[in-house]
């Protein structure tokens, strides 16, 4: 049985550099002017029948199908569309092998484990203002905590609602409208039936040093795989890099607060790691949930990324030992016996498993309850 496709929209808006897929969307129903769920309905993608209805996955991953539908429904080519879904970044700063679309299950696990929003976003405010509502697609990732081109932290929550940007209704996913246009350069979230139309370009940002902006570049430019990935001077997949940085990101979250003056962080950044850490629920991870989630917030989220690179640009297998030593001993001091002896193990261990070493210790969830 021949499929048929949909019939080409009249008026397409052609996606931005890096934009992500619900961006584009909500872009391409203001300029034909209707509620995002009917663009998404002429492009062929499925969705929930009901009065306010999203994809499953929306975002996330696509199917081959659907990629060759939307093309044929507006011209932008199949590699574009995938481009901008998150899947673009698996095997390198996510893992999303097993999502599938249209199973929830699948979506639940893997926003649960990966260091990403599936349905929320990050945004620096300039440069949505000066791109007129696009918003990104690495604004999504765990990792995104500043803007390299304004040296300022992304914006986490809306001042006026408290929500998360674009996160949906009470924090909750964001849906398809079947009634509503989309606003890109205002917050939208639903609050007891009423819409906050606070405007994102007039949300304050602070300012971060050079180093901060660098280094969200070197992330950014590993992502997407124009530089290599290096620890102890060896290159490494994407994957193992990001996998490091998480590991180190958990040894330090393990340290707080005993390895806050370690930490190449301002106070502020110091204080919001160690509300973080004190405020986390324990979920049915355990312990591993706790220390292993997602940063909550850019700030956060900046003050991990700069100790966890510190510890990869190591220029030797001793100096990255060297590097990860006082971080272990502030774990050490703060679970006293009532962990494994990270210090030790890393001092003895070869060198070029103290990565590994440090993964696996901080994952097995036996050994860190209290």
């Amino acid at each position: 049985m021949m499929t048929v496709r949909p019939r080409r929209l009249a008026l397409v808006v052609a996606p931005a550099s890096g934009e992500s897929f619900a961006s584009w969307v909500d872009r391409m129903a203001l300029r034909n002017g209707c509620p995002a769920w009917a663009i998404i309905e002429a492009l062929g993608v499925d969705v929930r029948a009901s009065s306010d209805v999203r994809s499953l996955a929306y975002g996330v991953v696509t199917m081959p199908e659907t990629c060759r539908a939307i093309e044929a429904a507006t011209g932008v080519s199949s590699e574009v569309v995938r481009g901008m879904h998150l899947e673009v970044f698996d095997g390198s700063v996510l893992d999303l092998a097993g999502v599938r679309v249209g199973d929830k299950e699948s979506v639940r696990r893997a926003e649960g484990r990966e260091w990403v929003q599936f349905f929320g976003s990050r945004v620096c405010p300039t440069c949505l203002a000066a791109s007129g509502g696009v918003w990104l697609v690495w604004w999504k990732l765990g990792w995104a905590a500043v803007c390299p081109e304004h040296r300022t932290l992304l914006v986490d929550l809306c001042p006026r609602c408290r929500v998360s940007v674009r996160r949906g209704p009470a924090g909750r996913p964001a849906r398809l409208s079947r009634s509503r246009m989309p606003a890109p350069l205002r917050c939208g979230a639903l609050l007891s039936g009423a819409v906050c139309d606070q405007p994102i370009p007039q949300i304050g940002t602070s300012s971060v040093s050079s180093k901060f902006a660098d280094q969200q570049q070197l992330v950014l430019e590993v992502v997407t795989h124009r530089r290599s990935a290096l620890i102890a001077g060896q290159v490494v997949s994407a994957g193992q890099w990001f996998a490091a940085l998480k590991a180190t990101a958990m040894l330090v979250r393990l340290g707080v607060p005993e390895v806050l003056p370690l930490l190449d962080a301002p106070l502020d950044g110091q204080g919001a790691l160690a509300a973080e850490v004190g405020g986390q629920r324990w979920n049915r991870a355990g312990p591993v949930g706790r220390f292993g989630m997602a940063p909550r917030t850019a700030l956060v989220a900046a003050g991990l990324l700069a100790v966890a690179l510190e510890v990869a640009a190591a220029e030797s297998e001793s100096a990255l030992v060297a590097r990860l030593m006082p971080l272990a001993a502030a774990a050490r001091m703060r679970w006293k016996e009532r962990r494994p002896d990270l210090l030790t193990q890393v001092a003895t261990c070869a060198p070029s498993n103290v990565i590994r070493l440090v993964s696996g210790s901080v994952s097995r969830r036996s050994r860190l309850r209290r």
